[in-house]
């Protein structure tokens, strides 16, 4: 049995059990991959040939033990916000916003709607996945009657209540959208700017309601509802003289054991500068400790790589931090995961680099946490069931 740090009552260690307390009736034996309303699949992997995507994936997991002083980090610097009742928050970049429970997690349609088929469809409200970062393919769909900027670009019998949050110096470029409410045959857009984000809610009758509400709880914090960091060393992007690295942590030292959680956080690669958190999840149960282990029994070394596809091997868009948790909430490590470079891809904390597995890849995604993409070699391991 490792020695383990004294629990406290840190704001990680609360969320943890406040996340606990909101799935005390779910049972998690496994780790589900991606659920989100599919797109095609292939449309982001080629096998042997790098791919041209909007937004790639690098996966952080970072297990830190929250008594090592060090440069502080990866320690919350904050109070998570509270959720309400019946309510559950989404935090992007430093700003959570709330939405009722039942509202799900989809990926919007965007411009190329008409070849993102088959699709499952979406039935109820929900909040886009995608946080402006989605691939697209470059093809034009077919034209529809003009509607206000935010409304499309699907056709208006296909649109459905969501909730998109985007980074808001670049939420305009394609279709510029200003602050404020438009109305149009019983669907209202209303658009507002927290920080540097951009919000855009569109409802109809069923979920007018609720409208005010959801936008009235936005807010800024430097920890998500779940505990993640919302800026975080990972949004440094990686190269040859300057591969990332966790800053503190031992992940050979943790008992699978002592594993309760695993925490994981997805940030965008925009340098060290202003929060990048992209969107977290919490895996609980079993699942948790066996990723540990997996990750300690994998092979030593980088890969799989396929360097010579790309002329920038080192470049990738976004990064995952997965913090172990103790049955206290504390972390306990610190693991970062690449997955989407042509070299360096792999599983790295403060001394050992472990080679990617199908059990130490894929059960990190899941739910709001998106694999994007990346080599066909790292696909067969990281989403088996897809590729």
């Amino acid at each position: 049995m490792s020695e383990q740090p004294e629990p406290e009552d840190g704001r990680a260690a609360d969320a943890f059990r406040a996340a606990l307390a909101r799935h005390a009736d779910e049972v998690t034996a496994d780790v589900a991959l991606p659920s989100r309303p599919a797109r095609r699949p292939g449309r982001w992997v080629a096998a042997g040939a790098a791919l041209a995507v909007a937004a790639s994936a690098v996966v952080g997991v970072a297990l830190v033990d929250r008594d090592r002083g060090g440069d502080g980090a990866l320690d919350p610097a904050g109070e998570p916000p509270a959720v309400a009742d019946g309510w559950r928050g989404v935090t992007f970049r430093d700003v959570t916003v709330q939405v009722p429970q039942e509202w799900g997690d989809a990926s919007a349609p965007q411009s190329d709607w008409c070849a993102d088929v088959p699709r499952e469809p979406i039935t109820g409200p929900y909040v886009d996945t995608d946080g402006g970062y989605g691939a697209v393919l470059d093809i034009g769909c077919g034209e529809q009657p003009p509607v206000p900027a935010g409304f499309g670009p699907d056709p208006e019998e296909q649109w459905v209540p969501h909730l998109t949050l985007l980074p808001a110096e670049s939420a305009g470029l394609d279709e510029p959208v200003e602050d404020g409410t438009t109305t149009r045959d019983g669907w209202t857009l209303r658009v507002t700017t927290v920080g540097t984000v951009q919000l855009r809610l569109l409802t109809d009758a069923s979920t007018e309601d609720v409208a005010e509400e959801i936008l009235a709880s936005a807010e800024r914090s430097e920890v998500s509802v779940l505990g993640c960091d919302t800026t975080s060393p990972a949004q440094e992007r990686p190269g040859p003289d300057r591969p990332v690295f966790a800053p503190a942590g031992d992940l050979e030292s943790v008992d699978p054991d002592d594993v309760a959680a695993l925490l994981v956080c997805q940030y965008q690669r925009i340098g060290a500068d202003g929060p990048g958190l992209g969107t977290d999840r919490l895996v609980e149960g079993p699942a948790a400790g066996a990723w540990v282990e997996a990750v300690q029994d994998a092979p030593r070394g980088s890969g799989p790589d396929q360097p010579e596809n790309c002329m920038e091997p080192w470049e990738s868009g976004s990064s995952e931090v997965v913090h172990p948790l103790d049955r206290d909430g504390n972390r306990l490590a610190a693991v970062y995961l690449t997955t989407d470079a042509c070299a360096g891809n792999g599983l790295r904390d403060a001394t050992t680099t472990w080679q990617l597995t199908e059990a130490t890849c894929a059960p990190v995604f899941g739910e709001r946490v998106v694999w994007w993409g990346g080599q066909g070699v790292v696909a067969q391991v990281c989403q088996p069931d897809r590729y």
